[in-house]
């Protein structure tokens, strides 16, 4: 098991923990969907994609903290299907219906599997 000094341990601390609020964010959106009282659906999903690009620049660092650990370091590299799916939403975000389906048949699916994966994996190094 890789070693982490308490800086390492505090950055994955964060980052586990904004892995858990995007995955509650993504509840939240695909519930609105159906519930028209949640009206920060949209609003929301903005700032899960650009907690996107916040994951993507802890990445890299969590790359090289984790060199030597080959499943942590796979699945950081599978966030990129994540990404891939994200990238669907380019030019349709205003159209209702075909964001949602989106949302809820490729997106928020791509990132509850990656969120299962890499979850698990890191948070043993926050736990005392």
């Amino acid at each position: 098991m890789t070693t982490l000094t308490e800086e390492q341990t505090h950055l994955v601390r964060e980052y586990t923990e904004m892995l858990v609020n995007v995955n509650e964010a993504f509840e939240y959106v695909v519930a609105s969907f159906a519930d028209y009282a949640k009206t920060e659906g949209d609003l929301i999903l903005s700032d899960i994609l650009s907690a996107f690009v916040k994951l993507i620049q802890v990445n890299e660092d969590l790359t090289a903290i984790y060199h030597d650990n080959m499943d942590v370091q796979n699945s950081i590299l599978n966030f990129q299907e994540v990404i891939n799916a994200a990238e669907k939403l380019n030019g349709i975000f205003e159209k209702s219906q075909e964001k949602q389906e989106m949302v809820q048949k490729s997106l928020y699916p791509a990132y509850k599997n990656w969120y299962e994966t890499i979850h698990p994996q890191l948070v043993v190094y926050t736990q005392v």
